[in-house]
């Protein structure tokens, strides 16, 4: 069962990951105030991040408690059902996989048009995820995020193998949600602003 719940944790990672990146190459517009002040690239370290952390933890959930306990030197701080197969780890990883494919499919939708840049697009998509809703990639971003966060960004999560003190890991583990609570919201409200005037 653990060697099963380490694929699916690895092959959710790989696929948040993959929802989080862009192969289109964009000329970017004078208006595109996220990439001006680095969100481009701030969200590119935290691929990155999720990616690690993701990956260790796959690694974390397969190994036996004696190889866990020298890779994770703080494994009492770790909460147990992070490392085994539960109805919330289920529903996390669900959650992460449906905002994920939400996203991809988006963005396979816009083909050419799909930029993390602010571009002009060569036409508007009224079809498929976008005949039902105006903005998908954001609404699973918005599905997928607080699952994230749960199973990456938690004082008990596997984080708490890295850090000796629970005062520090809880400072870290409450910036973190906070930062996502202010900054994911007003990234996309300012982001479909943008978008929007382009398109008028």
């Amino acid at each position: 069962m653990q060697i099963t719940f380490s694929l699916v944790l690895a092959a959710t990672t790989l696929l948040n990951c993959r929802s989080l990146e862009c192969s289109n190459a964009s000329s970017p517009v004078a208006t595109d105030s996220l990439k001006k002040h680095g969100v481009v690239t701030a969200s590119s370290l935290y691929r990155a991040y999720y990616l690690a952390v993701g990956l260790f933890h796959a690694l974390l959930i397969i190994l036996p408690q004696a190889q866990q306990q020298a890779l994770c030197p703080h494994l009492e701080h770790v909460r147990h059902d992070h490392l085994t197969l539960t109805y919330r780890t289920v529903t996390a990883l669900a959650l992460i996989c449906l905002g994920s494919f939400i996203r991809i499919y988006a963005f396979w939708q816009l083909g050419s048009c799909f930029t993390f840049s602010l571009s002009k697009p060569d036409r508007l998509i009224t079809t498929g995820l976008y005949c039902y809703i105006r903005h998908p990639a954001y609404v699973g971003l918005a599905i997928q995020a607080p699952a994230v966060l749960y199973f990456w960004a938690r004082e008990d999560g596997v984080l708490a193998c890295f850090m000796p003190g629970l005062t520090k890991l809880h400072v870290l583990a409450v910036v973190h949600w906070v930062l996502w609570a202010i900054a994911l919201p007003v990234i996309g409200w300012v982001r479909i602003e943008e978008e929007e005037a382009l398109l008028e």
